[in-house]
């Protein structure tokens, strides 16, 4: 009799350990449950109050209030959670009469940019994230610059390294980038409509 209990308490046990095996199995790590969030997640339009231009942005990121803004044209949003932060951020600036050649030559040095994309009236630029001259480690930022007259519109996301694989939503939407509103497309799987556009 005591066996036959051993054996049913020890299958008992065993049978436990497989599911808890399982079920382990099944957990996503933080990178691939922020990455599906990410892919549908409404992306709402912003509008800057000064220059009129429009950026969408993830749903689940905060806007910065206007009262925190360091300078006119300039609106960010960030998510952070107990594993990263991530900064959308987007500014105008003047050409200082430079071609746009040249404000990528002279950006892409100061930016400390790896890679360099040039268009016809934009250009991208990517590398490591660096702040106030030091490298920030394990943060990167892609960056699009629009050239309009005498202005530069600039959109830029800093992100982890380590996220760089699931962000590429947030990658198409920045070369995919008009300073206007511009006419809705038809929806891929994983996108939602986006409601118009919110004055910041």
């Amino acid at each position: 009799m005591r066996k036959v209990i051993f054996l049913f308490i020890a299958f008992i046990l065993v049978a436990v350990s497989i599911d808890w095996i399982y079920s382990c199995a099944d957990l996503k790590s933080h990178k691939e449950v922020f990455g599906r969030h990410l892919t549908y997640a409404e992306m709402y339009e912003y509008k800057d109050k000064d220059y009129d231009y429009v950026v969408r942005v993830p749903s689940f990121f905060n806007a910065q209030p206007d009262s925190l803004q360091e300078e006119k044209g300039r609106m960010r949003f960030d998510y952070a959670d107990q594993w990263i932060t991530l900064v959308i951020e987007s500014h105008v600036m003047n050409s200082d009469g430079m071609s746009l050649q040249a404000g990528m030559d002279s950006l892409a040095q100061i930016l400390h940019a790896t890679d360099s994309k040039k268009g016809n009236d934009y250009f991208i630029l990517s590398g490591p994230q660096y702040e106030n001259g030091s490298r920030i480690d394990g943060y990167s930022y892609y960056t699009k610059i629009m050239a309009y007259h005498k202005l530069r519109f600039v959109y830029t996301i800093i992100y982890p390294d380590d996220y760089k694989d699931v962000l590429t939503r947030l990658f198409k939407e920045i070369d995919d980038w008009q300073i206007w509103e511009r006419p809705h497309l038809k929806l891929k799987q994983g996108e939602s409509q986006t409601p118009k556009a919110v004055s910041e």
